[in-house]
């Protein structure tokens, strides 16, 4: 999954379609850009942990390790290390992690309250800021990326 792809498709302005010939873009499209700028981070943290911590090898071992590890994050995990580790990482990923934290919240919003309303406005905005995180986080040195992926990913159990 490719986040840049997935950033280009929550730009795409509704056009015109059957449905909404001309206009301004429906709240479902709108929820829908704010879902997809959302996914686009999170893939590209999933993506990040893959490759700095299992490589980027094509024989089938190392593929299966590399998508073991892109799978191993989930949503909520993911946002619960990025705020309880955020004060000790780089600034581009304290960044990262507050604006993901936004854009969770934005997109539970979109997806699952079917009275929230959002302006086309608000959706660049939130657009803008999930892009410029996401481009800074990943050109974050290797190392630094690798060190967000052991903290997101594995659990300190004396903590709990």
């Amino acid at each position: 999954m490719n986040w840049r792809n997935l950033m280009d498709a929550a730009r795409q302005q509704p056009g015109q379609t059957q449905l909404h010939p001309a206009g301004p873009p429906t709240q479902e499209q709108l929820k829908r850009a704010i879902s997809s700028a959302y996914y686009a981070m999170f893939h590209a943290l999933c993506k990040s942990n893959a490759d700095t911590l299992a490589g980027t090898g094509i024989a089938p071992l190392s593929r299966e390790i590399w998508t073991r590890t892109y799978r191993a994050l989930n949503h909520q995990q993911a946002r619960r290390q990025l705020l309880q580790t955020q004060r000790r990482l780089p600034a581009p990923a304290q960044a990262f992690a507050e604006i993901f934290d936004n854009m969770q919240t934005q997109r539970n919003e979109a997806d699952y309250n079917p009275h929230s309303r959002f302006s086309r406005d608000q959706v660049t905005k939130l657009l803008d800021a999930a892009e410029a995180a996401t481009e800074e986080y990943m050109q974050m040195p290797r190392g630094d990326r690798r060190a967000v992926a052991a903290l997101v990913l594995l659990q300190d159990r004396r903590a709990g």
